[in-house]
């Protein structure tokens, strides 16, 4: 079986001829908390599954994820364009969920049953088991049956771009926990004007769980600003942040004047927008955001993109991690370097700043923000070089277990172009601290034939006011903050076989200024434990 590596838990067969489901393991059936089913599609006595089916997946209100089936309000029944037999696969599964039975590795489902029948019966008898446990059902549950999708040939099951909206999994198979996956995403975009010494950023996010969504506005003022009085007074050298939340936001796709040939290739396109409060609009190389929070409003236009990984834009810092679903929190890079034209102002406490920046396009969802996390990010003044580190730990749910550091480092000059990453095999990454109370963190990567060192730094009293975050599966809180003034000091030395001793050649240097420093609203509270060691 193959990855259809862009929605979770959800895969793709290969085309074939069978004469039987019955030899299907359990695993091949149930994947990552969804059910899958064949659609079974008999021809002179052998079975051919044309699709699979994703059931009990309903798109989040009020967005609208196209390709569905809805339930009628009368019946309990689904009214699609499926064939005979794909209906009745489908109303099998409704009889075992309403039914309450398990269908953990598929107990009470054969999908080896001869000429069309059930497990249970034929699949007359199972739609009129799901009418009878759906009757005095009022009409609004029964509506919450609506968007039931299935997997439809012209979507190909490829993989959607990490920068386009993921599907949201609400399938009722998923352990609550998990449901619905992912249960939040946000888009950042960060640019640095080195000429003016101007810094913005901003966060557009989405909660699926609660349908609430939110802006966050960060910005360090510039050169221009007043550089007396206390912070207070929005001046130079601290880092600010002003944030809204709202129930009214929603996403549109971009259209295409013709069928899109580069699924999961290119971004395809799309609007997330909050009605008066904030925009994102991407298409393949043209980035759009602006927003007005209290008074400050940002523009920005963002060309030029400068990508994570040179040849595919669809590959970022995670590597082959991006297809687990069961992490926490997904990161994706689209463009380290982007060409930016932009505007900033509040005329009330009389602050503007314009002009050409760099920007920085990145993107999070998942289920909840990770644990005792750091965030580095910095652009060189001419944008010839780029740095971008993260490091973080994740816990389950409740707390009970809690994975070691998991780190990923990226660097870019015109002599380099290095990443490392623990899930990758012969990275270590050691010699990790993190002084949050004095605004330090640093790390050591070292990789088969680089190492490379990291040390970042900021006043701690030039951080922002604490940034929102899903912390939890169903609330924004505070989960970090950042400082836009930091500086980032990147040492890089060349070795034989992992850094055997005495082979270390210093073969390069950089520092980035008005560079970016994030910690985990955790290590500031004292919560997360500040670490040193050494990371495998």
């Amino acid at each position: 079986m193959y990855y259809a590596s862009g929605q979770p838990s959800v895969f793709v067969s290969r085309r074939g001829e069978f004469p039987s489901c019955s030899h299907l393991s359990e695993s091949e059936g149930f994947r990552r908390g969804s059910l899958q089913f064949l659609a079974p599609n008999r021809t002179n006595g052998s079975l051919k599954h044309e699709r699979m089916l994703t059931l009990l997946e309903r798109g989040p209100n009020p967005h609208r994820w196209g390709h569905g089936c809805r339930a009628q309000p009368d019946s309990g029944s689904v009214q699609t364009d499926l064939d005979d037999s794909r209906k009745e696969v489908f109303e099998m599964a409704a009889q075992k969920i309403l039914d309450g039975d398990d269908v953990e590795g598929g107990k009470g489902f054969n999908t080896g049953a001869s000429n069309g029948e059930s497990a249970n019966g034929s699949g007359e008898r199972g739609s009129s088991k799901v009418l009878e446990k759906n009757k005095g059902k009022s009409k609004e549950q029964e509506i919450d049956w609506e968007n039931v999708p299935t997997m439809p040939d012209e979507l190909d099951l490829a993989q959607r771009h990490p920068l386009d909206p993921h599907k949201p999994n609400y399938s009722e198979l998923l352990p609550e926990p998990l449901r619905p996956y992912p249960s939040f995403e946000g888009w950042f975009v960060r640019i640095m004007d080195p000429t003016n010494k101007f810094s913005a950023a901003v966060i557009l996010a989405t909660n699926y769980a609660t349908d609430e969504s939110q802006v966050t506005l960060l910005f360090a003022p510039g050169r221009n600003a007043d550089k007396e009085g206390d912070r207070e007074a929005v001046k130079y050298g601290y880092t600010y942040a002003v944030r809204i939340k709202t129930k009214d936001a929603k996403f549109t796709k971009k259209e295409q004047d013709e069928e899109w040939e580069n699924k999961g290739e290119k971004p395809e396109g799309f609007e997330w927008e909050a009605n008066g409060v904030g925009r994102i609009s991407v298409t393949p190389h043209v980035t759009d955001v602006e927003c007005t929070v209290e008074g400050y409003t940002f523009k920005a236009h963002l060309t030029k993109e400068l990508l994570w990984d040179a040849h595919k834009s669809e590959k970022g810092p995670e590597g082959w991690a991006r297809y687990v679903s069961i992490i926490p929190t997904h990161w994706y890079v689209y463009s380290l370097g982007s060409t930016v034209e932009y505007t900033f102002s509040n005329p009330e406490k009389n602050i503007h700043s314009e002009g050409s920046a760099f920007g920085h396009v990145e993107k999070n969802w998942g289920q909840t923000f990770p644990a005792g996390h750091i965030w580095m990010q910095g652009i060189s003044s001419d944008n010839t070089a780029q740095v971008c580190c993260s490091g973080a730990y994740f816990k389950t749910p409740n707390e009970k277990l809690e994975s070691t550091y998991v780190f990923v480092l990226g660097y870019r000059s015109p002599k380099l172009q290095l990443d490392f990453r623990t899930n990758d095999l012969g990275i270590v990454f050691k010699d990790f601290e993190f002084a949050t109370l004095e605004g330090r963190a640093s790390v050591t990567a070292v990789g088969p034939s680089h190492t490379v060192k990291i040390k970042a730094q900021a006043p701690f009293d030039t951080f922002s006011d604490p940034v929102l975050a899903p912390v939890t599966k169903t609330d924004w809180k505070p989960a970090c903050r950042e400082s836009f003034v930091a500086t980032i000091e990147v040492e890089v030395y060349e070795h034989f076989a992992w850094g055997i001793p005495g082979t270390e050649n210093l073969v390069e240097t950089m520092k980035f200024e008005y560079a970016a420093l994030e910690f985990g609203e955790d290590l500031l509270s004292g919560q997360g434990s500040e670490s040193e060691g050494n990371q495998n």
